[in-house]
């Protein structure tokens, strides 16, 4: 057996090799599968894209800040969206995976190192509150 692992951020089946471990084995980024002339590892794979935001360590503030730009991630056709930020206990020798495509790695979510999210440009530092809260309040008093 052979397997390829699919690359959340650029769509593209790479990295041949053993078995599939570590969050590959989890997140639907690794096939097993028996490569031959007819049906090679490295076919196509049908995937769809959604967007997330890196984030990049900021040594002047000593904080994770989000970049402008959302990146392009892509998932397999039928596969959940999933984003994810440095969480509240990231430090700057935190491993930001994939530019913020994909899922948490295994237990970084319980130690507060990763946060995740699970919608298209979901894992922005602003949240909709801000803008809910008065809209409410707003047509509340139009009533």
């Amino acid at each position: 057996h052979q397997t390829s692992t699919f690359i959340l951020s650029s769509g593209i089946n790479a990295e041949y090799g053993g078995a599939c471990s570590g969050s590959a084995a989890t997140d639907g980024s690794c096939d097993t599968c028996t490569g031959n002339a007819s049906t090679p590892c490295n076919a196509a794979v049908e995937v769809e894209t959604f967007k997330c935001y890196d984030y990049s360590f900021n040594t002047t503030t000593n904080k994770w800040a989000k970049v402008t730009t959302a990146v392009t991630c892509h998932v397999k056709k039928g596969t959940a969206v999933h984003c994810n930020k440095p969480g509240e206990s990231a430090n700057r020798t935190y491993n930001f995976p994939h530019k913020g495509c994909g899922p948490c790695a295994p237990g970084t979510v319980n130690n507060k190192t990763c946060a995740q999210c699970d919608k298209d440009s979901c894992n922005s530092a602003v949240t909709l509150s801000f803008f809910i809260t008065p809209l409410i309040a707003c047509l509340l008093s139009l009533i």
